[in-house]
């Protein structure tokens, strides 16, 4: 159905808008969530805000934190609460900037667009004749899961993006693009067979994949954390060993697609999210060398996490669209 499609669209337009907001730095545009300076529309210029806003909203995060830190303990996180909570940083309210705000806004409008659609698809499961529990079961699952990373995002906004927070945040994003396209195939119901061995290969693929998606993550908070204290001109990503594992990882996929792309042509597999996985690998692969040794062009960042993710919805989506063959 089309609507499902859009549906999908909409969730990859807010993993690029997130993208942007990163590569911006404008995370912390709104110090508040889902308001922002609690306000519907946030301030342009800051006359408007009172003159100790950066007080105030330090002391509202302090409390979410510690709701946060209560949440991690009960889950048995206790380490990673420790250190949330004797990292005193995290109260630092950064000064106002409209552009920060204002990108950050569009960003969760972008967000609450894609959460419309998500429960529109849930509307339309329950006014289906056929199959309509198991419908109504898998959009009722996807509203569950955008409702926690919603939270999970005020928490990102919380701890003023702690490292691992945010890796979390995007591995519910890719899992969110794993259900949507389970939803899909669900409504198509693809009449197309393929060896069970093609299964097992997209399974491997769809997990190495996230895998990559995490590393990748956890490197861009390591260079973020550098450039801190550092120069972009100085910037050399093979001193980070993290780096160096994503490389690899990076290489070994390449030869996954090549590998991929070879055994379709032999079994005479025509199946176009193999060929939109191969292109996309390639071209990422190549968008990844220009950043690590360019200095990580901005513009090129979103470019190579929208390539990721849609190589990752090729792998679901060969996981899950495909029946397999008695063959």
């Amino acid at each position: 159905m089309r609507f499902n499609g859009a549906t999908l669209i909409m969730i990859y337009l807010v993993i690029i808008a997130g993208s942007i907001v990163r590569i911006t730095e404008s995370g912390m545009g709104c110090p508040d969530w889902p308001k922002c300076f609690d306000q519907y529309i946030p301030p342009i210029d800051i006359s408007e805000l009172p003159e100790n806003y950066q007080y105030y909203y330090s002391s509202v995060r302090e409390k979410k934190i510690k709701k946060f830190i209560s949440f991690l303990k009960s889950i048995g996180l206790e380490e990673k609460a420790i250190l949330i909570e004797s990292d005193k940083s995290l109260l630092y309210e950064q000064p106002f900037n409209v552009w920060n705000t204002w990108l950050e806004y569009i960003n969760r409008l972008i967000g609450a667009l894609a959460g419309l659609f998500i429960f529109g698809g849930f509307i339309l499961a329950l006014k289906q004749k056929k199959d309509k529990i198991l419908k109504s079961l898998l959009a009722f699952g996807l509203i569950l899961l955008t409702f926690f990373q919603a939270w999970w995002g005020s928490m990102v906004v919380a701890t003023n993006i702690v490292p691992w927070v945010l890796t979390v945040h995007m591995v519910i994003a890719a899992l969110m693009i794993t259900w949507q396209i389970l939803i899909i195939s669900f409504w198509n119901r693809s009449t197309i067979s393929i060896p069970k061995s093609l299964k097992l290969i997209a399974l491997f693929g769809t997990l190495f994949f996230l895998f990559q998606i995490i590393v990748g993550t956890q490197v861009r908070q390591i260079v973020d954390h550098w450039l801190e204290s550092s120069s972009r001109n100085d910037l050399l990503l093979e001193k980070f060993q993290l780096f160096i594992s994503h490389r690899t990882i990076a290489l070994f996929i390449v030869l996954f697609s090549l590998f991929l792309g070879l055994y379709a042509y032999v079994k005479k597999i025509e199946i176009l999210e193999i060929y939109i996985f191969l292109f996309c690998v390639l071209l990422e692969g190549l968008v990844g060398k220009i950043l690590a040794d360019f200095n990580l062009p901005y513009i090129l960042q979103p470019i190579h996490l929208l390539l990721a993710m849609i190589s990752f919805g090729c792998m679901s989506r060969l996981l899950f669209n495909y029946k397999i063959s008695n063959n």
